[in-house]
């Protein structure tokens, strides 16, 4: 009895050693799995605050883009510095009207200059004659091209406020239409008053103007110096 006893003890002893043995080897033979495991719960904890950060990101970037459009669009310009640089852009076309000139006259008579007489007469008159009147043609020409390189040079030297004065020209030009009298009753003893605001410098010129409008319309409907 006390064998088979010792028997079992020892046979037990045995297996347990080998459950324990097993157990190393598998811990052993599998460090990954333990390390993979734990990563992938912190990748799982972790996803949440990630997300969470770029859809803030992502709405703060969608806030600043729209209050940036809309501080654009509701930029605008006061009238009296829309007068002042309208002002500014008719210096501008004046000035450039005399170089412009200047430019077309001396271009043409070189080129008649240059070119060899011929007595034979040219559309029935003499070539010099031609050739004057030609060089005064280039000096008219030069003259008109004047305000339109003007205006692009002042378009070009006001680029950041050019949006807006376009726009305030578009609005300056509907006023004007709008309360503009009509020129059906215009006379010689009752001439319409400055009909497209061209005289127009300021914002007091401008009331003005609209005095003046309504003195036309009131002597037009009442026949009072009117022919």
């Amino acid at each position: 009895m006390a064998t088979a006893t010792l028997r079992m003890s020892f046979i037990t002893g045995r297996a347990v050693q080998r459950a324990c043995l097993v157990a190393r080897s598998t811990v052993s033979n599998n460090p990954q799995g333990v390390a993979s495991s734990s990563t992938s719960r912190r990748l799982l904890t972790t996803s949440a605050p990630l997300k969470q950060q770029a859809s803030k990101t992502t709405t703060t970037t969608a806030t600043a883009t729209t209050a940036t459009k809309q501080g654009t669009a509701t930029e605008t310009m006061d009238w009296n510095t829309y007068f002042a640089l309208r002002r500014t852009r008719r210096n501008y076309e004046r000035v450039f009207m005399v170089p412009c000139a200047l430019l077309g006259l001396g271009s043409a008579g070189y080129y008649f200059a240059q070119q060899p007489f011929d007595p034979t007469p040219i559309f029935g008159m003499d070539q010099v004659v031609v050739y004057i009147v030609g060089t005064i043609a280039a000096g008219i020409v030069g003259l008109a091209t004047g305000p339109v390189v003007g205006n692009m040079i002042f378009r070009a030297a006001n680029s950041k406020a050019k949006p807006l004065v376009d726009r305030m020209d578009k609005e300056f030009f509907k006023h004007i239409v709008k309360n503009r009298a009509d020129p059906s009753s215009n006379s010689v003893r009752n001439p319409i008053p400055d009909y497209y605001g061209e005289k127009i410098k300021s914002v007091s010129e401008y009331r003005a103007w609209l005095r003046k409008q309504r003195e036309y319309r009131r002597k037009s409907q009442f026949y009072v110096g009117v022919d």
